[in-house]
């Protein structure tokens, strides 16, 4: 049988051509799914406090660390990284965690400030759902250097990652798993374009961010904008853009 990239996510390693696997595109029940369980798993996480979170994303570290060889090497096979740079990724996003753990509540805190010679509070308040579509290149690293400042501020997660690093993405959702955050509150989705786009104009996603290619931020920026949603984009490596 004939796996076609149409109907199927393919991850074939470029080293030597050897086919690792294919998953199906996501339906339209699995979407809906995956949004249900993610507006469940907000309304859970948003009402825990952030020292919870901190400890959370120290547990997400110890997680990670704990699969770390097993991390190192699917980066390897699935994205041709050097065992060497692979295993460097999985320290670098394991010392992420920690360090958000340990400066992030701070940066949460309430801030007293005048407004016209009347005492005010800036806080910093939940969103909601953020969909992450992210890239091949850095397949842990992306994916946890916005889940963790966005799971830390109470926000959920919902990812699509690149097709080809399939792998990777599901020992990152076992590492959430074996960290023990709660259903919905970090999850994946392997949508295809339309899927996507289902996602992005859904009232249970809040924001968009994007790694990728100018002509993918091109379309995704453009559809975040047409349903009012808050968007980053980071383009091909020189052009990142904030849309609130």
């Amino acid at each position: 049988m004939t796996i076609s990239s149409a109907t199927h996510a393919i991850s074939i390693n470029p080293h030597n051509g050897e086919f690792l696997s294919a998953l199906p595109w996501s339906t339209a029940q699995e979407i809906e799914q995956a949004l249900q369980s993610a507006a469940t798993g907000f309304r859970g996480w948003k009402q825990t406090t952030v020292a919870h979170r901190a400890q959370k994303l120290r547990d997400i570290g110890q997680a990670l660390r704990a699969r770390g060889e097993e991390m190192a090497q699917c980066i390897t096979r699935e994205m041709g990284k050097p065992i060497k740079q692979a295993r460097a990724e999985v320290a670098k996003s394991a010392a992420l965690c920690d360090w958000y753990a340990e400066h992030g509540p701070a940066m949460l805190a309430a801030e007293p400030t005048q407004v016209e010679n009347h005492q005010a509070v800036i806080e910093y308040r939940p969103l909601g759902t953020i969909l992450a579509v992210m890239p091949w290149n850095f397949p842990l690293w992306q994916v946890l250097r916005g889940a963790v400042p966005i799971l830390l501020a109470g926000n959920g997660y919902l990812l699509k990652p690149a097709p080809n690093v399939l792998g990777c993405t599901q020992i990152i959702h076992q590492v959430f798993a074996d960290a023990a955050i709660p259903a919905g509150v970090y999850g994946w989705l392997n949508a295809d374009n339309q899927g996507v786009s289902t996602l992005i104009n859904d009232v249970r996603i809040a924001a968009v961010t994007v790694t990728g290619s100018v002509r993918a931020g091109a379309a995704i920026g453009a559809q975040a904008g047409a349903a009012l949603k808050k968007c980053v984009l980071e383009l091909g490596g020189f052009r990142s853009v904030y849309c609130a």
